[in-house]
């Protein structure tokens, strides 16, 4: 697997926090920060070229000096990222590692596997271990998961994992879609990936959803999700920022759902809910 490197310089002292959020608008979750400068990568599949150039464009838009972009192989992105992404244990029993390092696990363990730089999700995000933390606490075992905006498929892994008879991932950004896959077949697990935008035309009946998107879009689907679940089914949200929270559990409310667990992380919410 190869990769895209987009580079980006700022004046002194500039708050990098917008920039970030910038990236990880086009699919870079994970970015590297050194002395003014913000590092991410995008996996190279088709339609990466055109995604990094409308993120250079928006980059420079907002105010970024420089905007460098070049081919990165992957020995070369491996060794950059040796340095910060580590094994790291979350929750009770998931234990994310790159594939380069080994971990001594408990037969517990669940181990989530996945290549250097992936740039939607390798568990170092608020976002995604607080999805992981809740899972371990819904009684998925047996049952049909909706992982809705799957990104690197991190959640769909740890839905198999658990033992989910059914997981279907679902990005309305294809490359995200072909990232999941590829990392299903790293660790072994078997779920559909497919890319589409909203829940139209799924049939209903679900047990378990995972939504780990933006909180203006939670908001969007509400009462989509609700319409695909049964009645004793839950929805796991996340990508929720602090101020946004009332929002998303109002939306969730009037769907039809009642929170059972909240949890917060660095600013960032998630939550289970039940029908």
């Amino acid at each position: 697997m190869s990769w895209i490197e987009v580079k980006s310089k700022f004046e002194s002292g500039a708050d990098l926090s917008p920039f970030v959020d910038i990236y990880g608008e086009f699919g870079i979750e994970n970015t590297l920060e050194e002395e003014g400068m913000l590092t991410g990568c995008l996996v190279d599949v088709e339609g990466s070229a055109s995604r990094i150039l409308e993120l250079k464009e928006a980059l420079e838009s907002a105010g970024a000096i420089e905007v460098a972009v070049r081919d990165l192989v992957e020995e070369n992105w491996e060794i950059a990222w040796r340095q910060f992404f580590k094994p790291r244990r979350v929750g009770n029993r998931f234990v994310v590692r790159p594939t380069w390092e080994e971990f001594a696990s408990s037969p517990d363990d669940l181990s989530i596997v996945l290549d250097p730089g992936q740039a939607f999700g390798t568990g170092d995000h608020p976002t995604t271990r607080l999805c992981l933390e809740l899972m371990e606490n819904v009684a998925i075992s047996g049952k049909t998961v909706l992982d809705i905006g799957c990104g690197s498929g991190i959640l769909s892994i740890g839905a198999c994992l658990l033992g989910a008879k059914t997981v279907l991932a679902i990005d309305i950004d294809p490359i995200a879609v072909e990232v999941a896959k590829e990392n299903r077949e790293l660790n072994g697990v078997t779920f559909e990936a497919i890319a589409g935008e909203g829940l139209s035309g799924l049939k209903g009946d679900w047990d378990v959803a995972i939504s780990n998107i933006i909180s203006a879009t939670l908001v969007r689907i509400a009462r989509d999700v609700r319409d695909v679940l049964n009645d004793d089914s839950r929805w796991i949200v996340s990508g929720i920022i602090v101020d946004n929270w009332p929002d998303v559990k109002l939306a969730a409310e009037k769907a039809g759902f009642t929170l059972l667990e909240r949890r917060e992380e660095d600013g960032w919410v998630a939550a289970t809910f039940s029908c």
